[in-house]
């Protein structure tokens, strides 16, 4: 009985509860946007801000924030790689843009402060829409859409996070186009596809449940999912559309493709040395996938196109995740897609 998992990737996510914490622990009136610029007000995840129309110094406090904003023509001048990633900040750094090195998932206080930003932008992932206002002190912040929408919604919301809605919706019309594609692809009969990771620091299994920026999406490609991933838990979702789970609910997890994110944080064995892992439908088939989880940690428009990307082959029976050394080529192809 075969037990091997297809190799395709490695190279983060979760923000932990010490970085909430430091977060937490900060405090301060919302920044003021300089007065020599002109200003209009938005909507994020943290309320409402009163943000420069055209910023002189953008700190995106993560990856996926820098990632979006490229996707409709705006360039952050310093990105902290706050979540560790490896496609993303090699194509932030192709940009020729400043990336910041942090100890901590978001940077603190005073490392965002060196910079003298007049405009700050951050995803609020699990944690931050609470905490991370205490970015506001030092500048104008947006805490962007995350979880609870699909690539499409978050782009969107850049969109008018910038107003710049016209780049959003082309954003949002090639993710559309490319998962009506997939879908039309998929053979007769639904594929169902279930989406692990193991965080490394704890070996603690988790799965992808619906509150995932990706749910949507893996939906509209033409796959199902088991019945855990495809709700929310009761109890809500603790990481931002992931849930933990324990080994002898494995079984409950199987589909016919098994997609196991690994990164820098995420590694395979918390999954593929469980003692029900070599029973898995998904594994005696040999469509046990290892898929970037980087790229599918969700909560970035690009992150999706990359999704729909691997699910396209894995539709067509290839079976073929991007790695690392697809990225610089995935992201030019996204960039031809969004008319970029």
């Amino acid at each position: 009985m075969s037990t091997s998992v297809r190799r395709r990737a490695l190279p983060v996510l979760a923000l932990t509860a010490g970085a909430a914490l430091l977060l937490s622990a900060c405090s301060g009136d919302p920044g003021d946007a300089p007065a020599d610029l002109e200003t209009r007000t938005i909507a994020s995840e943290v309320g409402d801000s009163t943000v420069p129309v055209d910023p002189e110094m953008i700190v995106a406090l993560d990856e996926p924030a820098a990632l979006n904003m490229l996707s409709i023509g705006i360039t952050p001048d310093v990105v902290f790689d706050s979540w560790r990633t490896t496609v993303p900040k090699a194509i932030l750094e192709s940009a020729g843009i400043e990336m910041a090195t942090t100890s901590s998932f978001y940077p603190e206080l005073e490392e965002v402060a060196a910079f003298e930003p007049d405009l700050i932008v951050g995803t609020a992932a699990e944690g931050f829409a609470e905490s991370g206002t205490a970015y506001a002190s030092i500048a104008p912040l947006i805490g962007a859409l995350y979880a609870e929408a699909d690539g499409s919604q978050i782009i969107e919301a850049y969109g008018e996070y910038f107003d710049r809605p016209a780049e959003a919706a082309r954003v949002s019309d090639a993710l559309d186009a490319l998962a009506e594609e997939t879908a039309a692809a998929q053979p007769a009969g639904e594929t169902s596809i279930s989406v692990l990771m193991s965080w490394a620091q704890d070996n603690m299994p988790l799965y992808m449940d619906a509150a995932n920026s990706l749910h949507g999406t893996i939906a509209a490609a033409g796959f199902t999912r088991p019945p855990l991933q495809d709700e929310v838990p009761a109890e809500g979702s603790a990481f931002g559309g992931w849930t933990v789970f324990s080994p002898e609910q494995l079984p409950a997890q199987d589909a016919d493709v098994l997609a196991i994110a690994v990164a820098a944080q995420y590694n395979l064995e918390g999954i593929t040395e469980m003692p029900l892992y070599p029973s898995l439908a998904a594994v005696t088939n040999d469509r046990s996938l290892v898929v970037d989880g980087d790229l599918w940690s969700g909560g970035a428009a690009f992150y999706t196109y990359w999704v729909l990307r691997d699910l396209a082959t894995i539709a067509a029976g290839d079976d073929a995740p991007g790695t690392v050394d697809d990225g610089a080529e995935r992201w030019n192809d996204y960039l031809t897609a969004i008319g970029g």
